[in-house]
């Protein structure tokens, strides 16, 4: 009744009304407030996986790395070890970045953006001093 989103249960924390499945036809008829909330928080969840799937790969490929360079004559060992340690942080960041850009993007351009460019689109936005282009849309130069 409130239009709020839940993660589950039969009743809303909010009002006590009935929680319906977004797949009961009823869904259908609910406003769209109702989509961005969702899409918002399947995004947040999404980003999150991403995130902790960068933490983990990160830290596997510098402490993996870290291993392989102690057999490494002297000066290398600790180039490697300094090479690895920065590979897994270069690789925790994408990761972090990447996450952030594919949520704002996932919520915010649902419907706008088809799925091939999707991933074109989060890489684009990614790019470092960067800047976006605007339409000035009904404007006229003088």
């Amino acid at each position: 009744m409130c239009h709020e989103v839940n993660a589950g249960g039969f009743l809303c924390v909010d009002c006590g009304g009935r929680l319906i499945l977004t797949s009961d036809p009823e869904a259908q008829n609910m406003p769209d407030s109702v989509w961005k909330t969702q899409r918002i928080d399947y995004g947040a969840r999404r980003g999150m996986l991403m995130r902790f799937s960068g933490i983990f790969l990160g830290a596997m490929l510098g402490m993996f790395g870290l291993r392989e360079s102690t057999a490494l004559p002297m000066p290398w060992s600790i180039f490697g070890a300094v090479a690895s340690l920065g590979a897994g942080v270069l690789l925790w960041r994408l990761f972090y970045h990447a996450a952030g850009r594919a949520v704002r993007v996932w919520v915010l351009a649902k419907g706008k953006v088809r799925r091939g460019r999707l991933a074109r689109a989060i890489l684009l936005s990614m790019i470092p001093g960067r800047k976006v282009r605007r339409r000035n849309r009904g404007a006229k130069s003088a």
